[in-house]
């Protein structure tokens, strides 16, 4: 048996250069890596058409008829629709009017959303919504339904 030992050991010492220590990379090829942050897509707002779109051309536009027609036609189809009311801003000069143009918008959704309520809503299907748009050069309300 000793003349098979050198045999052995040649066979043994050229066969470990294709060992390697098992570390994370074995279970996971990117383990060491930087990692990247995930990027979840943002959902669209702009996803389902209008169901009403009421800007604010004048102080007080006249939507209440055509809104409780079109809530009460969206509630017949579907009892348990979500109404998204969005409030859409253009940019403000200065913070102070940034400000005072948002407490405008959340009073405009605030009334918009009444109104739903009004034509048979319940307050559980309606989502608020108030976002600076820098494509308006008006405060919008728009109502969809999903």
């Amino acid at each position: 048996m000793t003349r098979f030992q050198p045999f052995l050991c040649a066979t043994l010492m050229l066969s470990l250069p294709a060992c390697h220590l098992v570390d994370q990379r074995d279970f996971n090829a990117h383990a060491g890596e930087k990692p990247q942050p995930a990027v979840a897509q943002a959902k669209s707002v702009h996803a389902t058409p209008a169901l009403v779109t009421i800007r604010y051309t004048t102080p007080a536009p006249d939507y209440q008829g055509a809104l409780t027609t079109a809530v009460r036609e969206a509630l017949a189809r579907k009892p348990d629709v979500l109404f998204t009311v969005t409030t859409l801003v253009p940019p403000a000069a200065t913070e102070d009017a940034g400000a005072d143009a948002a407490a405008a918008a959340a009073a405009s959704g605030r009334d918009v959303a009444q109104t739903i309520v009004d034509a048979g809503a319940a307050p559980g299907q309606i989502e608020q919504l108030v976002t600076i748009d820098q494509g308006t050069s008006t405060r919008e309300v728009i109502v969809r339904v999903q």
